[in-house]
């Protein structure tokens, strides 16, 4: 059960921020950007209201950058040590997809999902129940509550 707010931050303690409302999905990027975002295989995301995120401590950094689909996507990061804290995209502005690593407490989120599965690593295993995406996600049934976030 996921409890309320979610706490967060970055690698070095500068920045800090809470979560208030449940994440209208969870799921795991495999695309090229997040593997070399992360310096890993993959980049686990939760999609929350904007309006939800609070950074109370430190403020982050921005970089942009324009992804294939023609969207611009900010990412907010600590100036001190670098660890990314979540996204901006310019599809979805009433939407931040919060990075659940830098949650006080991950393993409180489940993930149920995995995108852009064509650019996965050969050695990473998915979960046969979880929803696979060869390319980008479609989250229509999972903004259910709030259609209008979703982009559309």
């Amino acid at each position: 059960m996921l409890n309320l707010p979610l706490n967060g931050g970055c690698q070095c303690g500068v920045c800090r921020y809470t979560v208030s409302a449940k994440p209208f999905v969870a799921y795991t990027c495999h695309c090229r950007e997040c593997q070399k975002l992360t310096a890993s295989a993959f980049l686990t995301c939760m999609q929350v209201a904007a309006e939800s995120v609070d950074v109370h401590c430190g403020l982050p950094q921005t970089n942009l950058r324009i992804a294939d689909s023609g969207n611009e996507l900010t990412t907010h990061f600590c100036g001190d040590c670098g660890s990314t804290l979540y996204i901006e995209n310019s599809a979805r502005p009433r939407v931040r997809t919060v990075h659940v690593g830098t949650l006080d407490n991950p393993s409180e989120v489940e993930v149920n999902a995995h995108i852009w599965v064509n650019s996965k690593l050969t050695w990473v295993e998915l979960p046969a129940a979880h929803r696979i995406f060869p390319g980008p996600g479609d989250w229509r049934a999972d903004y259910g509550s709030d259609p209008s976030r979703y982009g559309e």
